[in-house]
């Protein structure tokens, strides 16, 4: 079956705002870059990590991300806010795009995709109780919803784990996962 072709229109490239040193128009490039591989079915896993630092420095932060990982109250946890609002602006617009295309069926790219955001590492240097972001149906997760778990030595892996299954991948294991979380399945 031949890949769908993107029409030019799709392409919102030249409309981003800008210049080559404006790092959150690149992580929209990527985004964009995403998505139209998305609608093309030229990949249907994508992993990126942003450029933290630059992102930082575009909005005046001259903390790297690490120095920025060991926050108190004060600068380094304004410019933690700082990055977080930054990052969920550019996740916001790769979700409305994939929501507002449009497939065969009626439904979204977004009702087929899955989206995570997050990280492997909480504030300092601690491996628990790590904020990640999950959206999109692809996976058949429970969406709208926090879910704090009881056990604090629950790992990361058990998220990977879930989305797996919940694309059709029959794992048992992923890294260091104990289980799937149940709270996530529909």
């Amino acid at each position: 079956m031949p890949k769908p072709k993107v029409d030019g229109a799709l392409l919102q490239l030249g409309s981003l705002p800008g210049n080559g040193h404006d790092r959150p128009m690149w992580v929209d490039v990527m985004n964009e870059i995403a998505y139209l591989a998305f609608v093309t079915d030229a990949t249907r896993v994508i992993s990126y990590r942003q450029p933290v630092n630059s992102l930082l420095r575009s909005r005046g932060v001259n903390l790297d991300g690490h120095s920025m990982s060991h926050y108190d109250m004060g600068p380094r946890r304004e410019a933690s806010q700082t990055r977080d609002r930054c990052q969920s602006e550019l996740l916001a617009h790769l979700i409305e795009r994939l929501k507002q295309t449009r497939e065969p069926d009626g439904s979204s790219l977004f009702d087929h995709t899955s989206v995570a955001l997050g990280t492997n590492i909480r504030t300092i240097h601690y491996l628990d109780n790590c904020p990640t972001l999950l959206t999109g149906g692809g996976a058949g997760i429970k969406l709208g919803q926090h879910i704090v778990m009881r056990d604090e030595k629950t790992p990361l892996c058990n998220v990977w784990l879930t989305l797996l299954n919940g694309v059709g991948v029959n794992a048992k294991s992923f890294g260091d996962s104990t289980g799937v979380i149940e709270e996530l399945r529909t």
